[in-house]
């Protein structure tokens, strides 16, 4: 029983490796990003992208400055593959390196930062679920110092040709993030 088991899991990975969605990996996003971690509504531009090495393997990474009281900066960069479960969704795994960087000034007293560089794990859903609508999420695990878990969901919907809004709803160990902007796909 557990062979044949085995057998039916590593049949529907190559299967599901070697079919194919239309979604797109060449993309550039940007937007503004809000984070609200212990009381404070920090703001700021997003930026991401996404680069298709092939069919497969796509390039991926990040910054994002968000500022409040205190001033975040995040920038992460990696690889990722993706595994085409039908012609319309895929499900994508990858791994990356990440840098965080808090600052916080006092009046009169200056200003204290730190910062801290871990590795990470990302992996996701995409979803075509008609012409106009794209949903998706994803879940990441970055380690270091500077450590947490983080859990999205987004929705792309059509503007015009290469051009999408894009809306999102973060949880970072807990504290709400809220993401809007365009996604320009380029081919």
């Amino acid at each position: 029983m557990k062979k044949k088991l085995l057998s039916l899991a590593v049949a529907s990975l190559v299967v599901a490796g070697t079919a194919q969605a239309d979604l797109n990996y060449n993309y550039l996003e940007g937007g503004l990003g809000l984070w609200s971690p212990d009381s404070q509504t920090l703001i700021g531009p997003d930026v991401r992208g996404s680069f298709a090495i092939n069919e497969n393997v796509f390039a991926y990474g990040g910054l994002r400055f968000l500022t409040d009281d205190i001033d975040y900066t995040n920038f992460h960069l990696g690889a990722g593959y993706r595994f085409g479960i039908d012609d319309k969704t895929d499900l994508w795994a990858g791994g990356n390196i990440e840098y965080q960087k808090v600052e916080i000034c006092f009046s009169g007293f200056g200003c204290g930062s730190a910062n801290d560089t871990g590795l990470a794990l990302r992996g996701g859903a995409r979803h075509q679920l008609n012409d106009e609508l794209e949903l998706g999420g994803t879940l990441r695990l970055v380690t270091g110092d500077f450590d947490y878990v983080g859990i999205n969901g987004h929705a792309r919907y059509f503007l015009a040709e290469n051009l999408d809004f894009k809306g999102e709803l973060d949880i970072q160990d807990g504290d709400l993030g809220l993401f809007a902007g365009v996604t320009y796909y380029f081919k």
